[in-house]
């Protein structure tokens, strides 16, 4: 029997690394013939901007553009159905579902689950009786966090039901280990599941005619675009950055405006370099085979650091600009994507046998 499978993730904030992750594992899985959809839970916000009258009118104008296009990215993904709160989740579920999953992205994290660093139920599958559906965890992630002697009862509680475990990073595997007693595999981020040429399927071209080393940034900006100033420079390029304003960084020679995934895609599948200190930006650079720099990320460098590490490319990620020099322009791939097909195969036989057994 066809198994049929709705996921649980965090979709519907508008971030490229939790778009992209939603339809990578959903896609994945309509690539091996399961009828898969998102679950279309909408939660809040974790971090909402708030404008007062009339900036609030004026913010919601201005980043129309950038929400349509990430609702046009993932609608053939979601559940025609859709949960507005937690209550409809909790009392209304009852999706036609063999097994259901808990996706991706810091979905165990109460600091991303939208509800002021509390636990959210629905992202441990509370709302789906254990008796109706198989449980299983893909690569979701508690991030940093530690639950404390209060909250580890209701993990237990809601985990315990699952038939399958898996997390993303090694921390998290053994923090989960040590109060449930039990395995829990250590996989990869879905993004990596689907190779090059699968994901630029789902491309959108950009209009840009240069050469382009491409900024890709989780916080510390200037840090992020002085590498990339530096190696365009060197070569004769321009720096390339997605933005939501209409004055470009300094040091930014391209501002590309209220882009959507399948932007993003495309610019990181056509530059010539990749400047990032993002975990996904580092990803997609591996996956598409890009000379690339990953800045350490002050705050939380580990899944980058172990992406590198398994993969064979631990010299591109760099805390001094200035180690730019000792590092070769061009990257072999060879070994390293040898590396990525093993780590991959892995994940997937994890994941197609807790699904069938």
């Amino acid at each position: 029997m066809m198994q049929k499978i709705g996921i649980i993730t965090i979709h519907s904030d508008l971030n490229y690394g939790a778009a992209l992750q939603a339809y990578a594992l959903n896609t994945y899985l309509r690539i091996k013939g399961y009828e898969s959809e998102i679950i279309n839970y909408i939660k809040i916000p974790n971090h909402p901007r708030i404008y007062p009258f009339p900036m609030n009118i004026a913010y919601k104008i201005m980043n129309y553009p950038r929400f349509k296009r990430y609702r046009k990215f993932l609608k053939k993904s979601v559940s025609s159905q859709t949960y507005k709160s937690l209550d409809e989740l909790m009392n209304g579920f009852n999706g036609d579902y063999n097994v259901v999953i808990s996706g991706s992205d810091q979905v165990w994290n109460p600091t991303c689950g939208g509800f002021l660093e509390k636990l959210n139920p629905a992202y441990y599958l509370a709302f789906a009786s254990k008796d109706k559906y198989k449980k299983i965890a893909y690569a979701s992630s508690v991030g940093s966090y530690v639950f404390n002697e209060k909250e580890i009862p209701f993990v237990k509680k809601w985990l315990d039901e699952y038939a399958h475990l898996s997390t993303r990073e090694n921390a998290g595997a053994k923090q989960l280990e040590g109060f449930l007693k039990r395995e829990v595999k250590v996989v990869l981020d879905p993004t990596l599941l689907l190779n090059a040429r699968q994901w630029e399927d789902a491309e959108n071209k950009v209009a840009i005619k240069d050469k382009y080393v491409l900024v890709y940034y989780i916080d510390e900006i200037d840090e992020v675009v002085a590498y990339a100033r530096k190696i365009a420079d060197k070569h004769g390029w321009k720096v390339a950055m997605m933005s939501n304003t209409r004055k470009p960084h300094p040091g930014v020679d391209l501002n590309i405006r209220f882009c959507g995934p399948a932007e993003f895609l495309y610019l990181f599948n056509h530059a010539e370099y990749i400047c990032t200190n993002s975990f996904h930006g580092t990803a997609f650079a591996v996956n598409f085979n890009k000379n690339f720099i990953s800045v350490i990320k002050r705050n939380s460098p580990q899944r980058a650091q172990t992406l590198l590490a398994n993969v064979g490319l631990s010299e591109r990620l760099l805390s001094d600009i200035n180690d730019i020099d000792k590092l070769s322009d061009i990257i072999d791939f060879t070994e390293p994507n040898r590396k990525l097909d093993l780590l991959r195969q892995d994940s997937e036989n994890y994941l197609l046998n807790a699904i069938e057994n």
